[in-house]
């Protein structure tokens, strides 16, 4: 599953799932570049742990709701490395929120119409999601309703990118303990209750999901198009 030579870009991929996504790619021989918005610090560390791994690593800041800045990220890219052949979009806005409380600054973005430019080669588009996608969860409204609009546009850039040689994919997790669980008043519950009825017996970690999406990223998983491979321990084929 050697990614040797490859570049990557990961959306929020200094810390949590993203931190572990982009460790994995670098393990398998990526050079990766790890957006950020606002911790400079973590993706400083996150990025000299990649470099230990004999690969380089990149750390580039910039906010997913501004055209702009992303735009600008995307010249850097292609200025340092040339191209792109991954690309991971993790980043979330995190907000809980229910629906009259929201705004529009907090639905979530992407960059894969920048980074499919940036791929005559073909290349890799891995999109992170949730349960939440389609089961319905306290405050998640923001979230869970991006999320089942980014499954949406997974399977339809699968279709339409397909002959651009970019594979598209998804990827959704269950109860995941990150900083990102510590938003929600009632994480104790969620993680006791995912605890108690996981079949597999224990919570998803972030390195379940980062060897997942490298598989994905790999020539193993050609032939994956426009799926939502779900990492949950079973839970979501539970009934009430």
């Amino acid at each position: 599953m050697s990614l040797n030579g490859k570049v990557a870009l990961v959306t929020g991929g200094s810390r949590g799932i993203g931190r572990a996504i982009s460790l994995e790619l670098a393990k398998q021989g990526a050079q990766v570049i790890i957006n950020y918005v606002r911790n400079y610090k973590e993706a400083r560390a996150t990025a000299d742990d990649i470099r230990t791994l004999g690969v380089s690593c990149l750390p580039l800041r910039a906010h997913l709701g501004e055209p702009a800045r992303v735009k600008q990220m995307f010249q850097r890219v292609e200025k340092e490395f040339g191209r792109l052949d991954i690309l991971v979009n993790n980043a979330a806005s995190g907000v809980q929120r229910s629906a009259l409380d929201l705004e529009t600054k907090h639905w979530d973005w992407l960059c894969a119409k920048e980074a499919a430019s940036m791929m005559p080669r073909g290349g890799r588009i891995i999109n992170i999601t949730s349960l939440g996608s389609h089961l319905v969860l306290h405050n998640y409204l923001a979230v869970g309703v991006s999320k089942a609009g980014l499954e949406a546009l997974t399977r339809y850039l699968a279709v339409e990118l397909a002959s651009l040689g970019i594979a598209v994919n998804a990827v959704a997790g269950g109860v995941v303990d990150t900083d990102a669980l510590r938003h929600f008043p009632n994480r104790e519950e969620m993680i006791g209750d995912s605890l108690k009825r996981t079949p597999a017996g224990r919570l998803v970690t972030p390195e379940d999901m980062a060897r997942v999406v490298t598989f994905l990223c790999s020539d193993a998983a050609e032939m994956i198009r426009g799926q939502v491979l779900v990492v949950d321990g079973g839970i979501s084929l539970l009934g009430l």
